[in-house]
């Protein structure tokens, strides 16, 4: 159905889209709100004209970017605003499509469009763009453990489906309301699938617990730069030539940061836990210091009889090759038993990227993996741990106060996707770890340098899901669909 566009009616659309996609995601998940400003969205494009609704939408994205995503984004201004402007581009098409179909498919089928085409995006910039699934609607819905679950069944793009075309089918019935009879079956439709997930989330997500919990402590220490020495290690680690009194203070506090983090690590294996795990890129040293820290961590790792993984970033001044972000589990005996370079490079990175390869290790604590903090906001990624039937991921991370809610969000759902218990030592953000349904069993959100210890009895047992068996089958199957209808709607005849 066409409608007339009215000016003042469209841009009353495009605000309060708007508005309620902007605290639907990000720093304000919530997931009516977002429902009800992709229904403003659909109707927008519904009643004003494609070469005027795309550009105001783009113009709309960036806005909502920039309020609900403000300070995640480590970019300078024009590239961010670029990379918001470009994403607003594609949704703007897929939105302009599902309009195009919705006037030559009559049926509430055409309702199926947008959330197809949303997903064909949203699984588009998990495999192509830098920043992964960074942005997708979904996490919206990561906290809410019952409707999370059905990303267990067909991965985080199930909740972007199922949340957008929720959203287009109360469009259409708004739309379609003189049809009446048809109009209530598409909704009816809708509420008895919405139900049927909740269904299964409830159920999956309030399972009896069946594994021998084990006690896991995460450790996070001071940060190795502080005040009095930093421009003094910041020079040693790059390689500045410098008075050897500096070098000297350097080496000192690289020692002293050792200190800090074993005194923790002391602390935590007093109380009897069986693993300790401590942040991403932390300490911070040379390849000079890293043989010491090394021998440390085993002979601490074998007089307590832990488990120890830790983060470091090894700066390398004399060959003047890029650091390595390393992550080193050490076991009871003393054995080094995973040794991993992550994986990915956020945006303004430099380190080494690791092969992408993730370890998978049996010990007493059941099989373990791993990967490093923005590692995680890659699903296909971390199908691997899936796929080896991991029982408990590790995964540290280092963090920054404006992202620490989300990203922690981001990483409960790949939990609940591969079905193994998440132990995520997090510096200046929101240390978590969940059980293989994403419940969090214990949290601790840390900023500014603050320190502190999380303990947790972890259930490690892993719960199998159906995404770590089909991957990726079911966004591939929506860009079949989605390619499908489209061809549909141009043999169709378009109504007035």
């Amino acid at each position: 159905m066409t409608e007339r566009p009215s000016p003042t009616r469209s841009l009353a659309l495009l605000v309060a889209s708007t508005v309620f996609m902007a605290f639907g995601q990000g720093h304000w998940p919530s997931g009516i709100m977002l429902i009800i400003g992709v229904a403003l969205a659909a109707r927008f494009f519904r009643v004003t004209r494609g070469a005027i609704a795309g550009p105001l939408f783009v113009v709309a994205h960036v806005v909502v970017w920039e309020w609900a995503y403000a300070g995640m984004v480590p970019l300078p201004a024009a590239a961010r605003l670029g990379m918001e402007a470009g994403t607003g581009l594609v949704l703007a098409a897929v939105l302009l499509v599902h309009t195009w179909a919705s006037r030559r498919l009559t049926s509430p089928v055409s309702t199926l469009v947008l959330p197809l085409g949303w997903v064909v995006y949203d699984f588009a910039s998990a495999r192509l763009s830098p920043g992964g699934t960074w942005g997708s609607v979904a996490y919206t819905f990561a906290d809410d453990l019952v409707l999370a679950q059905l990303a267990s069944l067909v991965g985080w793009t199930g909740i972007t489906f199922m949340a957008v075309w929720v959203g287009a089918v109360i469009e259409w019935a708004r739309a379609n309301r003189a049809a009446g009879a048809r109009a209530r079956r598409a909704l009816t439709v809708v509420a008895l699938v919405v139900g049927t997930c909740l269904a299964y989330g409830a159920a999956r997500s309030g399972g009896a617990r069946h594994g021998d919990p084990i006690a896991v402590a995460c450790v996070v220490p001071p940060n190795s730069f502080d005040d009095e020495t930093l421009d003094d290690l910041w020079a040693y680690t790059r390689g500045v030539e410098r008075p050897p009194a500096s070098v000297a203070r350097a080496v000192a506090r690289i020692n002293a940061s050792f200190d800090e983090h074993f005194a923790l690590v002391d602390r935590a294996a007093a109380d009897g836990v069986e693993l300790v795990v401590w942040p991403e890129a932390n300490p911070v040293l040379t390849d000079a210091e890293e043989p010491a820290l090394l021998d440390r961590a085993r002979a601490t790792a074998a007089r307590h009889g832990i488990h120890l993984g830790m983060g470091m970033s090894v700066f390398r001044p004399t060959s003047g090759e890029p650091t390595l972000n390393r992550f080193v589990v050490v076991d009871p005996e003393g054995r080094i038993v995973i040794d991993f370079l992550k994986a990915t490079r956020p945006p303004g990175a430099g380190h080494v990227k690791g092969d992408g390869v993730l370890p998978k290790i049996e010990t007493t604590l059941g099989r373990l993996s791993a990967a490093i903090c923005f590692d995680l906001d890659f699903p296909h990624l971390l199908g691997q741990a899936g796929a080896a039937g991991v029982d408990v991921f590790l995964a540290p991370a280092n963090d920054w106060r404006a992202v620490r809610d989300t990203h922690a969000r981001m990483a409960r759902l790949r939990a609940v996707e591969q079905g193994f218990a998440l132990v995520r030592p997090t510096k200046d953000g929101t240390t978590l770890i969940t059980d293989a349904t994403g419940r969090t069993v214990a949290a601790l959100a840390l900023d500014d340098n603050r320190t502190g210890l999380v303990f947790a009895d972890l259930d490690p047992q892993r719960r199998g899901t159906l995404y770590a068996v089909i991957g990726d089958a079911f966004a591939w199957g929506c860009i079949i669909a989605f390619i499908c209808l489209c061809a549909l709607a141009a043999r169709s005849k378009e109504t007035s």
